[in-house]
Parts: structure tokens; C-alpha cells; sequence
């Protein structure tokens, strides 16, 4: 076995007849191959009879690589292990191109690592503006992939921009897309200590759009004094709108504070209109408004009257599916106005008085067989390596 950290291309060549005593004609053949290293333009071969090596090479030329292993056994038999109990097992750079280009049909490179805070493959750019520590790309298939069979398959981190980005330009495809087909699981979740935890954005379009086929399209769910949902302008519902608390309007009062006005709610759902007439001669009659009455049952609806002046009273005389008259009381013939308000039942919908409901259930309640939400894994931002240098390729151990 030959070892040294550097081939000296000023080696004698008596100090090759010393190695061949010492070492036999197998290293000598080694040392000579190292020596030509350094002069040849052509891609050097280093071999060994199935015994480690440790060199040192350099190699100045530009028409090859500076190590080039090949394997021509049996399957499974790597062509170049490296092995390092102390540091980098292997350390690659380049200046102006890739510092490691592998491929196979099979895995291109394959990292791996026993500790259990090691990285099995790390790429970092330190020190420039831009780059990418890791790239992956397939025109035909998925460009990265990350599994785990009981943790995180893929981790995204960034101490200054987004943990993880992805852009679409095909017409159909989705700028992030997540699926479990575990029936308690999450496609997609977001987390956050203090900011939020996801967040859908569109220039033209929907921010966040939520489907389902036969449960509940988005969830909101408040723990402890959060809300279920906030909104920031104009909300439209599409259906029915249920809730099992109050239903009240925040307004503006005198001293400047905003204050809870609630609504008046019925057994059944009604339409009201209101307005003011006026009798003349103890005699009077009310228009009400078709688009009003294209809202409503027409044939049943109720009138309530208000004067605005001394007379008698009024009462209604006679309703229409178009209005209503009125009369003063006990046949008087007062001239005075009134106030009016109509009160009828919504049409186009079943009206039961009553209506039994049934609130739907939390979704992600603890409750057995409900989806649950995903862990929350706060992940620590990895301390990158410095960067390396152009240390020799040390081959086998030290």
C-alpha cells in the first residue's frame, strides 16, 4: 500500500528503485502513475490490487477529470468509496462550474448518514448574491422529492426570504401542491410562532379557494380568545347562513365608541317595507312596489298603521296583491298623513316556522375518527458549514 498526501513530480528516480525494494513492483507502478500525473494532459488512471490507497493528485490539465473511477465487477460494487471518521469524507469545488456532477440509472447521487443530527446531501451558497444550494429539475418528472416514512419528508427554512417557493407556468398547474390519502391527514399545513401560518395571494383571481364534496370547504377554528374568522371588506354568501349566537351590526355611537346593535329575528323568514301616506277626507291608499312584492307572498301580508296627526284613528279598509286603503275611524273625515310598515313572508323558499337544524360538527375536533391537524414542527434554521477549500482527494482511511 502506497500513502502520502502529495505525488512530488520531482521524485528521482533512484528514489523509485528505494520503493520498489520497499514496497514491491505493485507500488512502484502506483508512484509512477502518480508521477506522470502532473505532466499529462491525458485523464490519469490510479489503481489497486483491492488494497485502499491514500494519494494526494493534482491535476493542471483541462482535458479531463482529475479522478476517474471505474467498476467493472460484479453488481453492487461501488468504483470509488470514501470513507472519513474525522472530516469530509469528500470535498468538491469548482470556480467557474459544478463542484459535483454524478448521474445514473439509478440514483445520481445518493447521500446517507448514520448520526442522528447528520444531513444525508447539503448544498449551500455562501458569500454571492444568488445561486441555489440545491437544484433539482426532470423535464418529464418530479425535480425533488423528499419521503419519510414516520417524520418531515421536505423542510424548507430561510432566515430572510421563503422557506420554500414554487412557480407555475403551465396553465393547469398549482404553484404548491400537497395530498395525503390518509383519511386523518393534511395536504397541506403552514405554521407559524408569530406570523401567519399560510397565506394565499392573486393578482386577478382567488387568495384562497377551499372544495369539498360532502363536508366543509374552509374551517376556521379559534383556541383560547382567537376568532374563528376575520374579515376586511365585503363578504358574500352564496346559501343559507346559519349561526348559533347573536347577529348584530358594529356602529359609531355619539361619544365615538362602537357599539352592538342586533337583529330582529322571527320564527319565520319575513320581508318588511314601510313608507307614509295620507287620508284626505278621512279616505286614503298605498302603491306598494312591484319589486318589492316579486320578493314576497303577495296574497298574505300584514299592515301596520301609525297617524301623524289628531284624528280619530285609522284602520285598513281593503288589501290587493298591489296594496292597500285606508280609513279614519268611526267615519271621520280628518286630513292627515300616517306612517305605514308592511310586513310579508320571503318567497321562492320553504318557509317552516320553526325549522329544525342541525349544527355541523368541528371538523378537526378531537373527537375519534376526525381529521386532525398536523403537528406543528418548528424547525431551526441549520448552521451552514464554512466554505472549503481545494484540499487533495483522500482515498479509503487515513
Amino acid at each position: 500500500m502506497v500513502q502520502g498526501n502529495q505525488i512530488d513530480s520531482n521524485v528521482s528516480r533512484r528514489g523509485i528503485r528505494t520503493m520498489l525494494s520497499r514496497r514491491g513492483v505493485m507500488a512502484a507502478a502506483v508512484a509512477s502513475a502518480a508521477i506522470g500525473l502532473t505532466r499529462m494532459a491525458k485523464v490519469p488512471t490510479v489503481e489497486a490490487a483491492g488494497q485502499p490507497l491514500a494519494i494526494g493528485i493534482v491535476n493542471n490539465s483541462s482535458d479531463g477529470p482529475t479522478v476517474l473511477a471505474r467498476s467493472g465487477g460484479s453488481a453492487g460494487l461501488n468504483a470509488l468509496t470514501l470513507t472519513n471518521s474525522n472530516g469530509d469524507a469528500f470535498a468538491a469545488t469548482s470556480s467557474t462550474n459544478i463542484g459535483v456532477n454524478a448521474g445514473g440509472l439509478g440514483a445520481g447521487v445518493l447521500g446517507s448518514t448514520s448520526g442522528s443530527g447528520g444531513t444525508g446531501i447539503q448544498g449551500t451558497v455562501i458569500g454571492q448574491s444568488n445561486g441555489y444550494g440545491v437544484l433539482g429539475q426532470c423535464n418529464t418528472s418530479v425535480g425533488v422529492w423528499g419521503a419519510s416514512a414516520s417524520n418531515i419528508g421536505t423542510i424548507g427554512s430561510s432566515q430572510g426570504s421563503h422557506g420554500v417557493f414554487r412557480g407555475a407556468s403551465a396553465n393547469s398547474a398549482a404553484g404548491v401542491f400537497g395530498t395525503t390519502t390518509n383519511s386523518t391527514g393534511t395536504g397541506v399545513t403552514g405554521t407559524s410562532v408569530g406570523g401567519i401560518g399560510i397565506q394565499g395571494t392573486s393578482t386577478s383571481n382567488v387568495g384562497v379557494y377551499g372544495i369539498t364534496d360532502s363536508s366543509v370547504a374552509i374551517v376556521g377554528r379559534a383556541t383560547g380568545s382567537g376568532k374563528g374568522a376575520q374579515f376586511f371588506g365585503d363578504v358574500e354568501i352564496t346559501g343559507n347562513f346559519v349561526a348559533s349566537g347573536m347577529k348584530s351590526a358594529a356602529v359609531k355611537v355619539s361619544d365615538g365608541s362602537t357599539r352592538r346593535v342586533y337583529c330582529l329575528e322571527s320564527p319565520v323568514s319575513y320581508f318588511e317595507d314601510m313608507g307614509t301616506g295620507q287620508v284626505t277626507d278621512g279616505r286614503g291608499s298605498v302603491t306598494l312596489d312591484p319589486m318589492f312584492l316579486s320578493t314576497v307572498t303577495s296574497d298574505q301580508y300584514q299592515v301596520y298603521l301609525t297617524p301623524e296627526g289628531d284624528c280619530q284613528g285609522l284602520y285598513v279598509e281593503g288589501k290587493s296583491s298591489g296594496g292597500f286603503t285606508v280609513r279614519e275611524l268611526m267615519g271621520g273625515t280628518h286630513n292627515v298623513s300616517f306612517a305605514w310598515r308592511v310586513v310579508a313572508k320571503r318567497a321562492g323558499i320553504v318557509n317552516e316556522r320553526f325549522a329544525p337544524v342541525k349544527l355541523g360538527a368541528d371538523p378537526v375536533s378531537p373527537s375519534a375518527g376526525s381529521p386532525k391537524p398536523a403537528s406543528q414542527h418548528m424547525v431551526e434554521v441549520p448552521t451552514l458549514p464554512d466554505l472549503p477549500g481545494t484540499p487533495a482527494i483522500h482515498i479509503g482511511p487515513r
